[in-house]
């Protein structure tokens, strides 16, 4: 069994089935549940009138549908439900639908499972029969049978949970578990409203309701297990959105609405102009990538931010995943207003993703965010370890552009946890961008003042860099001599001290003390959203 369970586990790990039983949600039972912030109620998204013109919608819909040959080709779903909201080339649509047939099946695509990732495929047609179900004008009768009986291939009460063809030994992801489930959940919910009154497509009596329901609870107490995921956290995104929209269930929509209305919180506490750097789980060879904003998460937020200062935007606005700032654009869900509003108030937040992951660790304040980039635990886990980012108020969108600290040696190495408020040390020198230069320098320490409102302090030598943001106008000779040797593992200010360790272990934090008081360095017990306020 253990030589089936390797040999599964090779075949499959540079797809996207990476994980065995139940062992990472059940590590949530012994760490407190994050207290979300209280939300009102969510504006509505704008009108069907609206989306008809949108610039966004017709990008998307003026693009020529060619039918693919490949199975790793995706079919054109997405340019389909544009070009049917923005009411264009309706006719070619639905004959290109109902000459359709199921490409593969669903779950996670691999060497067992050549022919999977329909799922992709199938959770989009089904927000397209559910959006047009009542309006055979652009959504023709024998289109939507052929599409609800045909084209969507998963139907009853038994909820999707493992990979293809691993013997149910290997769980499957969660973008595949909820993109498949949810399309499942519609085309029983469509065939229930159409007179197939059988039991067995009740989702209300037939379990997969309440698998869904669950599986939300759940996803609301843990955070995505691909969390930060390039690319997959837009499509898990994306299918909330879809059930959101589309769910008869009430209780559905409200679960989603919680998980949505979190994970938007999160994102803004965690983001600076929509810009980001964290770890991310998958895809490893993503860590090439510097720019601060190719997630998906930068782009849905990005389509609901533009919407709201402004109604209408053009799609070069959103420079990357313009596919799933569209799905931000058409779908039900807006987040809660109250997230826009500007907080430049001193916090730390540390958020976990649990046991055997990396956390994230951002600083920020008035006119800037200290990102760490944590570590990777070991090649298994998929997860990409980043360089600390000091993203400032200006119009940097690459790391290259902004201070940051590399870890040393091979990445899957780094321990890049070293930030705490207004500081981060790491084992390689400060890079600092082309546009900034030095105001003061004593031998390897600079002072620079990039804005009027942050001040930088950078120390480096061959294996060490530190990152100071003093709150306060500060006198570089006298930070020099309470500092003489910084990489022995003390920095101190006139009020703080901040005690590491560089040769920390992947999974353990390198901030070892501040102001003589213990940090608790056991990151996989950590909630999975904590902000630490800091007052005058």
């Amino acid at each position: 069994m253990r030589t089936s369970i390797l040999l599964l586990l090779c075949l499959n790990l540079n797809s996207c089935a990476y994980y065995f039983g139940n062992s990472w949600q059940r590590s949530y039972r012994s760490i407190p549940e994050t207290e979300f912030p209280e939300f009102k109620a969510n504006p509505q998204r704008i009108s069907d009138e609206e989306l008809v013109d949108h610039p966004l919608v017709k990008f998307w819909a003026d693009k020529e549908v060619v039918r693919p040959t490949k199975k790793d080709q995706r079919g054109p779903e997405r340019l389909l439900l544009a070009k049917l909201i923005a009411k264009q080339d309706v006719e070619f649509v639905n004959n290109y639908l109902l000459e359709s047939e199921p490409w593969g099946n669903s779950g996670t695509s691999g060497a067992l499972n050549p022919r999977g990732d329909y799922d992709f495929t199938t959770v989009v047609l089904a927000a397209i029969l559910h959006r047009f179900k009542d309006d055979s004008t652009i959504l023709w009768n024998r289109t939507e049978e052929h599409l609800a009986k045909n084209l969507l291939v998963e139907v009853g009460g038994k909820p999707h949970k493992k990979t293809p063809r691993t013997m149910a030994i290997m769980k499957d992801t969660e973008n595949h578990i909820l993109m498949t489930n949810i399309s499942q959940y519609l085309k029983n919910q469509w065939l229930m409203e159409n007179g197939y009154a059988d039991a067995e497509y009740d989702n209300s009596k037939n379990g997969l309701e309440h698998f869904l329901a669950e599986n939300l609870k759940e996803l609301h107490i843990t955070g995505q297990y691909e969390f930060n995921s390039k690319p997959y956290e837009g499509y898990t995104i994306s299918a909330l959105l879809i059930l959101y929209s589309y769910a008869a269930s009430g209780e559905l929509r409200n679960l989603c609405k919680v998980v949505l209305d979190s994970w938007a919180w999160e994102y803004m506490e965690t983001s600076s102009n929509f810009r980001k750097s964290a770890p991310f789980r998958r895809r490893m060879s993503r860590f090439s990538s510097t720019s601060l904003q190719d997630n998906a998460s930068t782009s849905i937020m990005q389509a609901w931010w533009l919407e709201h200062v402004k109604g209408s935007f053009q799609p070069d606005e959103i420079p990357h995943n313009q596919h799933q700032a569209l799905s931000a654009l058409i779908y039900d869900y807006r987040p809660p207003t109250e997230i826009w509003t500007k907080d430049d108030s001193e916090r730390l937040i540390y958020i976990g993703h649990g046991k055997g992951s990396s956390p994230e660790i951002h600083s920020r304040g008035n006119g800037f965010l200290l990102s760490a980039g944590g570590f990777q635990r070991g090649e298994a886990s998929q997860i990409v370890a980043r360089p600390i980012v000091l993203m400032l108020d200006d119009s940097a969108t690459d790391l290259n552009d902004c201070f940051h600290i590399n870890g040393k040696g091979k990445w899957q190495k780094w321990n890049n946890s070293g930030v705490h408020h207004r500081f981060a040390v790491g084992r390689q020198p400060v890079n600092v961008p082309n546009n900034y230069q030095p105001v003061d320098s004593i031998d390897n320490w600079k002072l620079f003042q990039p804005t009027k409102d942050v001040t930088v302090i950078a120390f480096s030598s061959d294996d060490f860099g530190m990152i100071y943001l003093p709150d306060s106008n500060i006198d570089l000779k006298e930070l020099v001599q309470l500092n003489p040797e910084p990489e022995k593992g003390t920095f101190k200010t006139e009020e703080s001290e901040f005690q590491f360790d560089l040769k920390a272990p992947r999974g353990k934090y390198v901030i070892t003390k501040v102001n003589g008081l213990e940090t608790d360095r056991k990151t996989d017990k950590w909630k999975r959203v904590n902000v630490v306020r800091f007052t005058d």
